[in-house]
């Protein structure tokens, strides 16, 4: 999630660990070109996408490219990020839009709302069996954990529309980027 789309709050920003990111791979296919609308070069979506043979193409409002007015001229197979939390009815509405497969780690609260314009019957869901903890902007160390969740759409990969996965955090993933 970022301070994002004229969110003005520096607080706003929370980084996804690496082991929220690991968690998707086994349901993406080999070599995918993959879109991450809300990522730079340091990512941990970046970062592992790439690590695990994907092309990635990463864009971020900081540098110009406004996920509601850009997308990439090349080719992609998927959209994966961690949008921000402030703007997902509207990140969902442009992601029906695009109309590519997706998978956004988004608060699993979202389920509880009325989201039926943005949200149909080809939900997929990739839900997890603990808490994810984000990090913070500051380098105090501050994380905040969030029951979150993947919602996806047209995920070729997944055994069914709703999956139940381990996180399986570990020593090197502890170093939240």
């Amino acid at each position: 999630m970022s301070c994002y789309l004229g969110l003005s709050k520096r607080n706003d920003e929370y980084y996804t660990p690496a082991y929220a990111v690991k968690a998707l791979l086994p349901y993406i296919k080999e070599k995918s070109t993959i879109w991450c609308p809300f990522d730079k070069q340091w990512s941990e979506f970046v970062r592992i996408l790439k690590e695990n043979n994907h092309k990635v193409i990463f864009s971020h409002i900081d540098e110009g490219k406004d996920f509601f007015h850009y997308e990439p001229q090349e080719s992609y197979d998927y959209i994966i990020s961690n949008p921000p939390f402030s703007k997902k009815r509207e990140i969902l509405q442009r992601l029906n839009t695009l109309n590519k497969p997706y998978a956004m780690l988004l608060p699993i609260n979202l389920l509880n709302d009325n989201y039926s314009n943005v949200l149909d019957s080809s939900l997929e869901l990739i839900i997890f069996d603990r808490r994810i903890e984000f990090k913070g902007r500051n380098i105090n160390g501050n994380h905040i954990s969030f029951k979150t969740i993947y919602f996806c759409k047209n995920f070729l990969n997944l055994p069914h529309s709703i999956v139940f996965a381990p996180l399986n955090r570990n020593k090197e993933d502890e170093n939240l980027s």
